[in-house]
């Protein structure tokens, strides 16, 4: 596979992902409406669709990061899972909230002044900073004898996911090599991964639109129309490329025409 048709694949599988979230929240405003109970049938029938094909899908968005050729993708990935790892966080805090109150002596100590919303735009090394900060706070000994507490016990889960969502977000960033054999195994799962959701993708985008033809602009308000983007790529080497390989330069820019000469001005003659 080129390494466009293997973003291709990456991007198709990480749209179904999106596409099944955006169906959700456009039969939760479908069902809201009386009647229409065809289109109710046609967008149920879409995400049935989405959510069969995407089977066996699991992990292999993070587990193809390990290839060279993703590199374009990482930051992208990478992104996707801090916003994850930010909603874990949020998890807890309402958690705690809900079974221990909003003036919970544990949401100053593990939360302060903390500002959620901020973290989702936080660059790589300030939101490491917060992780190691944040795992700090769960592993005090204030935190960990409150959680122990039975009237928390059901919060830990959503710590662990905390912590898990931690190392999900961090292991983007691996760059442990693999082996050619195993890279090529990868690709070939990835494509046959992508392939097999083109045409469900498709056809869940058709019954979607046919669904809320009878709504104004819900089609386009809940992102369904939007397919996976484009991207402009420039070429990866990678082992199978062979030893040597060399990765094309960029065109050199031509250099500008010098200036045409300027004629000098010819001085005015006194009239006599």
């Amino acid at each position: 596979m080129t390494m466009s048709s293997l973003l291709d694949a990456y991007d198709t599988v990480a749209h179904s992902e999106v596409l099944l979230q955006r169906l959700g929240s456009a039969f939760a405003e479908l069902s809201r409406k009386q009647g229409l109970t065809d289109e109710k049938a046609w967008l149920s029938q879409a995400i049935d669709r989405v959510t069969a094909a995407r089977t066996g899908v699991g992990d292999l968005l993070s587990r193809v990061m390990r290839l060279p050729e993703m590199e374009p993708a990482r930051e992208d990935h990478a992104r996707s899972l801090q916003q994850l790892a930010v909603d874990a966080v949020e998890r807890l805090q309402a958690g705690i909230t809900f079974h221990a109150g909003s003036r919970a002596p544990l949401l100053e100590a593990l939360f302060g002044k903390l500002k959620l919303p901020l973290l989702r735009r936080a660059d790589r090394e300030d939101f490491e900073k917060f992780c190691v900060d944040f795992d700090k706070r769960l592993n005090s000994s204030y935190a960990k004898r409150m959680l122990g507490e039975s009237s928390l016990s059901l919060v830990v889960p959503a710590v662990e996911a905390v912590r898990a969502s931690f190392v999900t977000w961090r292991e983007a960033f691996s760059g442990e090599p693999l082996e050619e054999a195993a890279a090529r195994e990868l690709r070939d799962e990835l494509d046959a991964c992508a392939r097999t959701l083109e045409l469900p993708l498709r056809q869940a985008r058709l019954l979607a639109e046919a669904a809320l033809a009878p709504l104004k602009d819900l089609f386009d308000e809940t992102g369904l129309s939007q397919k996976p983007k484009k991207r402009s790529l420039r070429p990866v080497v990678t082992e199978a490329d062979g030893e040597g390989a060399v990765e094309p330069e960029e065109p050199l820019a031509e250099e500008p025409a010098p200036p045409a000469p300027v004629a000098p001005k010819r001085r005015a003659r006194a009239e006599s």
